[in-house]
C-alpha cells in the first residue's frame, strides 16, 4: 500500500555506508527459531532436540532445585532472574509460587518487537505518518547512515565509539539518564565483536555524526541497547533516520525480530511506538531466596543505597548554589570563558572548552563554573568528575581555578570560588575536590590556598615542574639563548636536509595518527604508559578547528622522523606531546627532534605566543637516574626558566569518607 502523506516518492531505504564483513546473519540462528534467553547470551549450537517423557512442571522443579544447590554451594543468599517470558505466557504462572519474590527489574519490562519477516513495504506502511515524513525530510537534508560491525578496523571503531559516547552523554544530560565511562562500551564491543554480535549505526551530515544506535544480536534477534542524538540530530530528525536504517539493515542481514529495548519514559515510548511492532510486557524480575539471613542483610544494604539515591535526587539543584556570583557555566558563557582563559596566565589548555571531550573520553566528564562581578566573568573553574560506588564522586580541578591572582580582590574571589565548589560538590555527593592551581610555588598567589579552608597534600596529578621559554621576537636572539649543543643540533639538522611542516587542517587525521605512532614509539622505548590514539584525536578535534592547535612534522626526504603537538592559549603556548624515531646504530645523526622543537617555537611566536611551556621536566635536584632525565636534558637545552607549580590541595566535603579513601588512587594519574 502507498501512503498518502507524500513521503513515498522518496526511497524508503536510506543510503547506508557499510563498514562490515558482509557475512549476513551475525550468528547462527537457533534450531527452534525462538529468541535466545538473553540478547547478550551466546546461542548454543543447533542440535536435534531429544524428546522427553517428563512433564514440563517436573523439569521446572528440577531447574529450581538445581539453582538452590548451586547457590548454597557458592554461599549465595539470593538468586535474581529476569527471564524473557511475557506476562501473558502460561509459564508466567509458575512465578506465582510462594518462594518466588517479585523484585525490581534491571532490564526493561516493556518493549516493542518488530517482526522483520514483513516486507519492506509493510514495514514502511506500519510507520506512523509523522515518522515517515521525518525520515524523508532527513534524507532530503542530505543525512547519510553508516553501519559498523566486527569487521571494521580497530582505529575506525575506536573513533566511532568515542563519537557514540559523546552523543550518548549529551542525550543523557538532556533526558536525565546516567551514562557509563567510554571504557564500559568499549569493553562491551570487544567482548561481543569476535562472534560478530554487535553493530553500531550513525546518521551524519557533512561528516558530523548526529545520531547513533548500539545493537547486540543473539540468534535471529537484534536489540538496540543504547542510542542518542545531538541537539542538531534531533532538529534534523537524524534519530528517526538512523533507527529506520537499522531496522532495514537487520532485515537485510536475515534477522527475524528487532527489539526496540524498553520504553522508560512516555516520550520515548511514543517515539518508539511510531516505528510499529508488537508491544511486549515481560514478567520482570524474581528473587529466589536461598538463605533468609543473608537475604535480609542484602536487602538492608540495598535499601540504604536506595535511600542515598533518593537523598541525592532531593538535594538542591545545581543552579541553587548560594554563593554570590558563583554559578554553573552555560553555553552562552563560551566566548567569555575562552577570553578570560586566554588573558590570564593562571589558565592553560586543561581549562579550554575543547578539553571537555578529552575529559569525557577519560571517564571524568567536566562540570564548569564561573564567578561573575557586575555581569562580567572574573574566574572560571572546570572540575572533572570521577564517579565511585553508591553514587559518590571525587572532583578534580586541573590547573585551576583560573583568575587574576594579582588583583587586589584575588583572595575574596578565590574564597567565593572555593565556597561555591564546596556547595556544588556537596549537592553532587562528592567526597572531596582536588585542586591544582597553575600558580608558581613560593609566590603570594600560592599562599592564598592555605587561607581558604583547603587541606594541602603532597601528591600532584599534573607534572609539578616545567620550563617556561621567553619567545624573543628575533630568531637569532632566541637561538642565542639555547646551549651550544642545542644550537649545533638545530643547524646540523638543517645541513642534513631535515625539513619541517606545520599542519593546521582540523580534518588531517593522518597527521594525528602519525604523531601518535611516534609518541608511542618514544614512550615504549622509555617504558612509559602508552597513550590512546582517541585521546589525541579528541584533543585535535577540540582545538584545531578554533585555530589553537598545530602539529609540527620533521622529515628527512619522505620519512617522517619527528612530530610534536603545539597548543596555544592567548599569549602562551604549550609543547604537549612529541615523538621521534630512533636512528639506527652507526647512522648519521640528523637531530629531527631539535628541528621540530625549533619550528614549534617559531610557529608559536607567529601565532602570538610570548611564553612557551615545555610541559614537564624532572626536579632541579634530580640525578641522571630520574626517569625523566633524558627528555628533561633535551628541554633544558632550549633554555627557559625552571618553574615549580604550587602543588595540590583537597577541598574536603565528606571528612569521614575522605579519611577512608585513597584520593590519589581513585583519581588515577593521567597524562595531560
Amino acid at each position: 500500500m502507498t501512503p498518502t502523506d507524500g513521503t513515498r516518492s522518496l526511497s524508503r531505504r536510506p543510503s547506508v555506508l557499510s563498514r562490515s564483513s558482509g557475512s549476513g546473519v551475525s550468528c547462527a540462528a537457533r534450531a527452534d527459531g525462538r529468541r535466545c534467553a538473553s540478547p547478550l547470551a551466546t546461542p548454543a549450537p543447533a542440535t536435534t532436540p531429544r524428546k522427553s517423557s517428563r512433564a514440563p512442571s517436573s523439569v521446572w522443579s528440577e531447574l529450581v532445585a538445581g539453582l538452590r544447590r548451586v547457590a548454597l554451594a557458592e554461599r549465595v543468599a539470593t538468586v535474581r532472574i529476569e527471564p524473557e517470558i511475557t506476562s501473558s505466557s502460561p509459564v508466567a504462572a509458575r512465578f506465582q509460587a510462594s518462594f518466588w519474590r517479585r523484585a525490581p527489574a534491571n532490564q526493561p519490562v516493556k518493549t516493542r518487537l518488530i517482526d522483520l519477516s514483513h516486507s519492506e513495504d509493510d514495514l514502511h506502511t506500519n510507520l506512523r505518518k509523522k515518522h515517515r515524513q521525518y525520515i524523508a525530510k532527513a534524507e532530503r537534508a542530505g543525512l547519510t547512515v553508516e553501519r559498523l560491525d566486527s569487521a571494521t578496523d580497530e582505529e575506525t571503531i575506536a573513533s566511532a565509539l568515542a563519537d557514540f559516547h559523546r552523543i550518548l552523554i549529551g542525550t543523557g544530560e538532556r533526558a536525565g539518564f546516567n551514562t557509563r565511562p567510554l571504557g564500559y562500551y568499549r569493553d562491551a564491543w570487544r567482548a561481543m565483536a569476535p562472534a560478530n554480535h554487535v553493530r553500531l549505526y550513525f546518521a551524519s551530515r557533512d561528516g558530523s555524526r548526529l545520531a547513533t544506535l548500539f545493537h547486540v544480536t543473539c540468534g535471529d534477534h537484534a536489540a538496540e541497547l543504547y542510542g542518542g542524538a545531538t541537539s542538531e540530530g534531533t532538529d534534523t530528525h537524524a534519530n528517526y533516520l538512523v533507527k529506520w536504517a537499522a531496522i532495514l539493515g537487520f532485515k537485510e542481514e536475515g534477522f527475524a525480530t528487532y527489539d526496540l529495548w524498553g520504553e522508560p519514559t512516555a516520550g520515548i515510548a511514543q517515539f518508539k511506538e511510531g516505528f510499529g511492532g508488537e508491544p511486549i510486557e515481560l514478567v520482570g524480575a524474581r528473587d529466589l531466596v536461598v538463605n533468609r539471613a543473608g537475604d535480609l542483610v542484602v536487602r538492608t544494604a540495598l535499601a540504604a543505597r536506595d535511600q542515598l539515591t533518593r537523598s541525592r535526587r532531593a538535594a538542591p539543584p545545581r543552579s541553587a548554589i548560594s554563593v554570590e556570583g558563583f554559578r554553573e557555566a552555560t553555553e552562552t558563557d563560551g566566548a567569555a570563558w575562552q577570553a578570560l582563559l586566554e588573558r590570564l596566565p593562571s589558565g592553560d589548555v586543561l581549562h579550554d572548552s575543547g578539553w571537555a571531550a578529552v575529559a569525557d573520553l577519560d571517564g571524568t566528564p567536566a562540570r564548569r563554573f564561573v564567578l561573575e562581578e557586575n555581569n562580567e566573568l572574573v574566574a572560571i573553574c572546570s572540575a572533572q568528575v570521577r564517579r565511585t560506588a553508591l553514587g559518590r564522586s571525587f572532583w578534580y580541578v586541573p590547573h585551576g581555578p583560573v583568575l587574576d591572582y594579582d588583583h587586589p580582590d584575588a583572595f575574596q574571589r578565590l574564597q567565593r570560588v572555593i565556597d561555591g565548589l564546596r556547595a556544588a560538590a556537596k549537592a553532587d555527593r562528592a567526597i572531596a575536590v582536588r585542586i591544582e592551581p597553575r600558580v608558581e610555588r613560593d609566590t603570594p598567589a600560592s599562599t592564598l590556598f592555605d587561607k581558604v579552608g583547603l587541606h594541602r597534600v603532597d601528591a600532584t596529578l599534573q607534572t609539578p615542574d616545567t620550563r617556561l621559554v621567553d619567545l624573543l621576537p628575533d630568531d637569532d636572539a632566541l637561538l642565542a639563548t639555547f646551549d651550544k649543543d642545542t644550537r649545533y643540533a638545530i643547524r646540523r639538522a638543517e645541513r642534513e636536509g631535515v625539513t619541517t611542516a606545520v599542519i593546521d587542517d582540523p580534518n588531517d587525521d593522518q597527521a594525528v595518527i602519525d604523531l601518535h605512532a611516534l609518541v608511542t614509539e618514544t614512550l615504549d622505548r622509555a617504558n612509559y604508559r602508552l597513550p590512546s590514539l582517541e585521546r589525541y584525536r579528541a584533543i585535535w578535534r577540540g582545538l584545531a578547528p578554533a585555530g589553537r592547535a598545530r602539529i609540527i612534522q620533521a622529515r628527512h626526504g619522505d620519512v617522517l622522523e619527528a612530530s610534536g603537538l603545539l597548543i596555544l592559549e592567548g599569549d602562551r603556548s604549550i609543547y604537549l606531546y612529541a615523538g621521534s624515531i630512533r636512528e639506527a646504530k652507526g647512522e648519521t645523526k640528523r637531530f629531527p627532534s631539535y628541528a621540530a622543537q625549533w619550528q614549534i617555537m617559531r610557529t608559536a611566536r607567529e601565532m602570538g605566543s610570548k611564553t612557551h611551556d615545555l610541559w614537564g621536566v624532572a626536579p632541579q635536584d634530580a640525578g641522571p637516574d630520574h626517569p625523566w632525565s633524558g627528555y628533561s636534558l633535551f628541554k633544558k637545552g632550549f633554555d627557559g626558566r625552571f618553574v615549580s607549580w604550587a602543588g595540590s590541595w583537597d577541598l574536603i566535603v565528606d571528612p569521614i569518607l575522605y579519611g577512608l579513601r585513597d584520593f590519589a588512587s581513585i583519581l588515577r594519574r593521567r597524562d595531560p
